[in-house]
C-alpha cells in the first residue's frame, strides 16, 4: 500500500540564525599556583601584532561556504528553507520544484530532502502550498502499480460495466469508494463532488466509466 505523500518544513534561515549566534566566552578556571605562570617567559616572536588580528569566520551553507558578514549568504538573499519528504526527489520532481514561482535557488541535500531560497516578493505559504500541490499527488500509474490495487480497481470495473454513469475513488492507500446512477441527475453529481473532496484530503485519482 501507498502512504500519502507528504513534506515536512524547516526554516534554514532559523537554522543560520543560531549557528550565527554570538557564544558566550568562558575562560577555564586556572589550577594551581597562579605566580608560577608570572615566572614563565614567552619569546618575543609570539607577541607579534599580527597575533591578534580577528580572523575572519565562515558559515557552511548548503549551496557553499560564506564568510559570517557577507551579504550574499543565503540567508541575507532569500528566505531559505529546507524539505523532508517520505518520497524519492528525482530528476523530474527537481524540475517541477525548480518551476514553481518564487523559487530562486534549489539544492537537493538526498534522497528525501531538498533547500529552497525564496525571493523576498513571494509567501513561503504560497510557494510550499505550489509544491505540495506539484508533487504530493500520486498519478494512475503510481497507484494501480500495486497489484492488490489494481486487482480491486478491476473487480469495481466489472461490477460496474452496466451502469451508464459511475466514477471511483481509489486512495493511496489502496481503498476504493464509487458513486453509480442510470442518469446524470443532481443526487449523481452530489456524489461526484464528494469524492472531489475525499480526493483533496486523502490524495488517490478518480476512474470514471465513459460517461461518468
Amino acid at each position: 500500500m501507498s502512504r500519502p505523500k507528504q513534506i515536512a518544513w524547516e526554516s534554514w534561515n532559523a537554522i543560520a540564525e543560531e549557528i550565527l549566534l554570538p557564544k558566550d566566552m568562558v575562560m577555564p578556571e586556572a589550577n594551581g599556583d597562579e605566580s608560577a605562570y608570572s615566572e614563565i617567559e614567552i619569546p618575543p616572536e609570539f607577541l607579534s601584532p599580527e597575533m591578534f588580528i580577528p580572523q575572519q569566520s565562515f558559515i557552511s551553507t548548503p549551496i557553499g561556504t560564506y564568510p559570517e558578514d557577507s551579504c550574499m549568504k543565503p540567508s541575507d538573499r532569500w528566505d531559505c528553507w529546507m524539505g523532508h519528504s517520505n518520497f524519492s526527489i528525482t530528476n523530474e520532481i527537481s524540475d517541477k520544484i525548480e518551476l514553481v514561482d518564487g523559487i530562486e535557488a534549489l539544492k537537493i541535500m538526498g534522497r528525501y530532502s531538498f533547500f529552497i531560497g525564496i525571493g523576498k516578493l513571494f509567501d513561503i505559504k504560497d510557494v510550499r502550498t505550489d509544491i505540495e500541490k506539484e508533487l504530493c499527488v500520486y498519478t494512475e500509474q503510481e497507484i494501480l502499480s500495486n497489484e492488490n490495487t489494481q486487482a480491486t480497481v478491476d473487480l469495481v470495473k466489472k461490477q460496474l460495466k452496466t451502469e451508464k454513469y459511475w466514477s471511483m475513488l481509489v486512495s493511496p492507500e489502496g481503498e476504493v469508494e464509487y458513486i453509480v446512477s442510470d442518469k446524470m441527475d443532481k443526487g449523481y453529481l452530489e456524489g461526484l463532488s464528494g469524492l472531489l473532496e475525499l480526493k483533496k484530503s486523502r490524495g488517490g485519482i478518480i476512474l470514471r466509466g465513459n460517461d461518468g
